[in-house]
């Protein structure tokens, strides 16, 4: 499966900064929280790509690194038969490229208009070796996309299309909760074809999902490219596979943790 190379990915990214580096880091500031990225000034290069523009090709050698500023990239692989598996949808703060492989393992391509940096793979890594901290935010990162990785394992094998959708929004929320924008209301810049390819649904199953959504109060769609959540509560439900009352839509003034 897709996902499980990208796994792999992440786990080798992450030996290869050593036990001494994962020991500190763990006690630093815990596997899995997001952390920020800041290499040496003066390695990055700035790049910009237009949507559908392509950054980087899976089987090229990798000789770049990239951080997000802006927008949304999304990681997919190539499937024999022609079809695509999307494995992650990226924004800004977020990183790609840092595997310990020689060859990207995924496609990257621009969603929206996109701003990025690149590292040289070369000089990036000479400069772990010097830099303790820059190696200890590595690590947090291959920790993060880790458990990324593992939530889109479960969203494709144990979760039916309801429940697929549902924790999509909800993991869209929780990104705008974390940029400081209300969670209630989400922005979709990816397309519905990107979505079924990312969930293992099909263009169908999602505008249908979706469209039911609406019709039973649990979303507005006001826009393309924006979903209203107006039962956070049910929704929450539905991506654990149970069941839960219905209450009123009230905006949130403040971004607060979605309920767990």
């Amino acid at each position: 499966m897709a996902t499980s190379l990208a796994l792999n990915d992440l786990e080798e990214t992450a030996d290869r900064l050593g036990a001494n580096l994962m020991d500190r880091a763990r006690s630093d500031s815990g596997c899995g929280q997001a952390t920020s990225f800041a290499a040496p000034a003066g390695i990055g290069v700035t790049a910009t790509f237009c949507p559908g523009q392509t950054i980087v090709i899976e089987g090229d050698p990798i000789t770049h690194y990239f951080r997000i500023v802006s927008g949304t990239v999304r990681l997919y692989k190539a499937i024999a038969d022609g079809r695509r598996q999307v494995i992650d949808f990226l924004d800004a703060g977020s990183c790609f490229g840092l595997t310990g492989l020689a060859h990207h393992s995924y496609t990257a391509e621009a969603v929206s208009p996109v701003t990025l940096i690149r590292y040289p793979r070369q000089t990036l890594e000479a400069a772990i070796d010097t830099d303790p901290e820059l190696a200890r935010s590595l690590f947090r990162l291959a920790c993060t996309e880790l458990g990324r990785a593992q939530t889109q394992m479960l969203l494709l094998g144990r979760k039916s299309a309801d429940e697929k959708i549902a924790s999509f929004l909800l993991a869209l929320a929780e990104r705008a909760r974390d940029e400081h924008r209300p969670a209630y209301v989400v922005h979709v810049p990816m397309s519905r074809q990107d979505m079924a390819d990312y969930l293992g649904l099909t263009i169908e199953t999602v505008s249908r999902t979706l469209s039911r959504f609406r019709r039973d109060g649990l979303i507005g769609l006001p826009g393309r490219q924006q979903v209203v959540l107006r039962q956070l509560a049910l929704l929450e439900a539905l991506a654990d596979g149970e069941e839960a009352e219905t209450r009123p839509f009230q905006p949130r003034l403040e971004a607060e943790p979605l309920q767990a």
